[in-house]
């Protein structure tokens, strides 16, 4: 680790403005950013405007990078990279479908507050998480501390897809220069060391188009696609005796999550379709490499070819593998965030893992430096309605933030 002054430290941390940091929160969640393809005014653009707009005027140093037609990275720093380290404080600007408003207690994009906490569609998962990262990143300016490095803030597109904005960073210089991460996620302020994999498999079924009352003149895709639910549980199985158990993350899970007969045409009641498919949601811990994995699939699907003659049953990774990430303790980063949350709340770090994948994990994958995953908000809560975040958790993670970057970069 870096040295950071104690009074530093302390100087920064009391530049943290609570009503700030709930305001802008809330004002980070009023802007709705759920991405609806077909629809091009339905992107993280106005929420990036904001983000970009609030940063100019407390004086960071800009780039925005145009990912895709409307869906702007836009990336901040403070500090100087040359001959020090390069900490990213990552979070996303898009949020995931609301679903029925008529669901929701408070409006989902209300913004409310109620008993300590906001609520609202990406209070959660995760503008809380980027107003902590951006107001942390001010108190640290407003504090004149001289960093011994560079802090960089990335509030990029798409991770609720195909996590284009953070694969667009790491080819850029910014991103070759970083040399490590805090994903800012929701994950109860615990220190995640580790977070499980995620492959998308879309399964393409093809048999042969019958009258429904002379089946025997046809394949039927959907028989195929039975067979291929019943070997789900298999599946799931064999990962499990493949990946390595963790302390922190529950074991290999295989859900199916899409299927859909006909895939073309009129649902009609006498006609066998010609085509069917279906999506895995596969989520792994860390051993098996992308070929096992892969190989693995390709068995499932030659099994159900034998139990179906005539099915032809073909699969593909949806946005790539995404494979299960792991830092060591012993990691700079690692014990600079486990100080920074003692620093910051005068509590132990809790350790924890990430049930899901993020933007880390690409961070992980294609840059090849540490990231730890700390963020607010309940990690069962993002993507349900009435979606909150605790204020509590919130002013924390600010706190940790500081305390954490200024111990990683030194003074």
């Amino acid at each position: 680790m870096a040295r950071a002054g104690v009074a530093a430290i302390k100087a920064a941390l009391t530049c943290i403005d609570e009503a700030e940091l709930i305001e802008l929160t809330r004002e980070l969640v009023r802007i709705p950013s759920v991405v609806r393809p077909g629809d091009p005014t339905a992107t993280e653009a106005a929420v990036a405007r904001y983000v970009e707009a609030w940063l100019t005027k407390q004086g960071f140093d800009l780039e925005v990078q145009e990912v895709a037609p409307g869906r702007p990275n836009v990336l901040a720093w403070l500090g100087e990279a040359e001959g020090g380290r390069s900490l990213l404080l990552e979070g996303h600007t898009d949020v995931v479908t609301e679903g029925d408003p008529g669901e929701w207690t408070h409006p989902p994009f209300a913004a409310e507050l109620a008993d300590g906490r906001i609520y609202g569609r990406g209070a959660a998962d995760m503008k809380g998480g980027v107003a902590a990262m951006m107001i942390a990143a001010a108190a640290i300016k407003r504090s004149g501390a001289a960093l011994g490095g560079r802090l960089v803030l990335g509030a990029l597109v798409d991770e609720e897809g195909e996590m284009i904005g953070v694969k667009h960073l790491c080819t850029t210089p910014i991103g070759r220069g970083l040399s490590a991460a805090i994903v800012c996620e929701p994950e109860q302020n615990e220190v995640c060391l580790e977070q499980r994999g995620v492959v998308w498999a879309r399964i393409a079924i093809r048999g042969r188009m019958a009258h429904g009352a002379m089946p025997e003149a046809g394949v039927n895709p959907i028989t195929a696609l039975g067979a291929l639910l019943q070997e789900v549980p298999a599946l799931e199985r064999r990962f499990r005796k493949l990946c390595r158990k963790s302390p922190h993350l529950r074991p290999p899970t295989v859900t199916p999550t899409v299927v859909r007969a006909p895939v073309q045409g009129v649902e009609q009641a006498n006609v066998i379709p010609s085509r069917v498919k279906a999506l895995l949601d596969i989520r792994l811990t860390s051993g098996p490499d992308e070929a096992t994995v892969a190989s693995e699939i390709d068995a499932t699907c030659r099994r159900v070819m034998a139990r179906c003659p005539g099915s032809v049953v073909e699969w593909e990774p949806v946005s790539g593998f995404r494979l299960a990430t792991k830092v060591e303790r012993s990691e700079p980063l690692v014990r600079a965030v486990v100080a920074g949350v003692r620093q910051a709340t005068g509590r132990r770090a809790v350790f924890g893992g990430v049930p899901g994948s993020t933007d880390g994990t690409i961070l992980r994958m294609q840059l090849g430096i540490p990231i730890v995953t700390c963020g607010p908000g309940g990690r069962r809560i993002p993507h349900q309605v009435d979606e909150y975040v605790e204020i509590a958790e919130l002013v924390d993670a600010a706190k940790i933030y500081v305390a954490s970057a200024l111990t990683y970069l030194g003074t």
